[in-house]
């Protein structure tokens, strides 16, 4: 696509500027200058554009995990960006066993604009007495220039008071 535009704003830079020592000027005429100076900004703002579609900063991940070795097991998450559904998964056991080994999956990956969000996991899972649960999480982020990931990462609760915690951490990455 920039190729393309570059080698069109050549040629037509190239076609008035023949035009004008054809007509026996011996300077390009203010016109012709300005006309290149146009497709000279637009080819700019094109390759700006281009580099946004190919690397959008306005991308993110949201990633789910458990901590390595909990008796923690996810079944199911459903996720919610701002009240807008983003992202549901229901684990199988290779699944469940994979992130009980202290893997991660990526539920979402997509654009959110520059801003203050809220993440809402909705997790249905069995703690470590294999009792079922469902638990409603939340959370806000900031997302800036950067690629946003967020973690959500399931332990075990060391007091048996809940039947699991979930722990959020989020990074900022250029690529």
């Amino acid at each position: 696509m920039n190729k393309g535009i570059t080698f069109v704003a050549g040629i037509l830079a190239a076609i008035a500027i023949n035009a004008s020592f054809a007509a026996g000027e011996s300077s390009v005429p203010a016109d012709l200058q300005d006309l290149k100076s146009d497709i000279l900004n637009l080819n700019r703002e094109i390759t700006q554009l281009e580099s946004e579609l190919l690397y959008p900063s306005s991308s993110a991940a949201i990633l789910l995990g458990v901590n390595a070795g909990s008796r923690v097991r996810l079944v199911d998450i459903n996720l919610s960006v701002d009240d807008q559904h983003v992202g549901y998964h229901a684990y199988s056991e290779q699944e469940t066993a994979a992130l009980g080994k202290g893997g991660l999956h990526r539920v979402f990956m997509g654009n959110f604009a520059s801003g203050q969000h809220t993440l809402k996991a909705v997790i249905n899972g069995y703690d470590a007495r294999g009792k079922d649960f469902q638990r409603t999480v939340s959370y806000n982020f900031s997302k800036g220039s950067l690629r946003k990931i967020l973690q959500i990462k399931a332990a075990e609760d060391p007091s048996g008071a809940l039947p699991a915690i979930f722990n959020f951490n989020e990074w900022e990455s250029r690529n």
